[in-house]
């Protein structure tokens, strides 16, 4: 309900404002193009794809589809469809959000096959809201994809760290790359930023880096390394 306000609260905002145009198209961005791979190893390629839940324009909220306009917003989740079991089988990935930041797919176990998913959505008029996964499938039972595990989610007590004294988490985000010779394959980066109760939304306190490589032992990602930094 409160993305919901922020949106239309925008939207009214912009409709007040002068126009010298027609909306143009809106910027294609990750996903816009699903992806298309074989990502619970059964032989055929599943979709990973956006499904619009809801469209906010100035002229209030619409189910989708959307218009493509840069002046309507959407929201939006992740999901993985499969053509299975007779026909089409839906799994969702993710709640509620307004953008894609990236998703691809990648190795993250280091079985030598890129089966894995990696996606960040963002939420809010200034996309302070974060939600990231790393995600492994199989085959259910019925034929169809089906989660195997969620090897890292974002953020989430596991995930985030310890907030200053005093202090309030704000955002972060998630980075997938090869950070460090030390350890193959590709690790993660997390940074987030906390804000005490005075702090403006653009300045934040205090950010958080941490490092993150995965153990094949236990199945999920371990931190190696983190740093906390005071802003001002």
């Amino acid at each position: 309900m409160l993305r919901r306000l922020l949106c239309l609260t925008v939207l009214l905002a912009a409709a007040a404002a002068p126009t010298a145009a027609v909306a143009a198209p809106r910027t294609p961005g990750p996903l816009d193009r699903p992806l298309v791979a074989d990502l619970d190893g059964d032989g055929t390629n599943e979709t990973v794809r956006l499904r619009e839940t809801a469209c906010y324009s100035s002229g209030g909220e619409s189910a989708p589809p959307c218009p493509n306009r840069d002046d309507v917003f959407r929201s939006i989740v992740v999901e993985v469809a499969d053509t299975c079991a007779g026909g089409e089988r839906m799994l969702t990935l993710s709640r509620e959000m307004d953008s894609v930041t990236f998703a691809r797919r990648l190795d993250a176990d280091r079985d030598g096959k890129a089966r894995e998913l990696a996606f960040e959505l963002r939420a809010g008029a200034s996309g302070r809201g974060v939600q990231s996964k790393i995600v492994a499938f199989r085959t259910g039972a019925d034929g169809c994809v089906a989660v195997r595990r969620t090897l890292f989610s974002y953020p989430q007590p596991q995930t985030i760290g310890k907030r200053p004294r005093g202090t309030s988490f704000s955002t972060g985000g998630l980075d997938v790359k090869n950070f460090s010779s030390r350890y193959s394959g590709q690790e993660l980066r997390t940074m987030e930023s906390y804000v005490r109760g005075n702090d403006p939304g653009c300045c934040p306190s205090y950010e958080r880096t941490t490092y993150w490589r995965f153990e094949p032992k236990g199945g999920s990602y371990t931190p190696y390394r983190t740093r906390l930094r005071k802003l001002r």
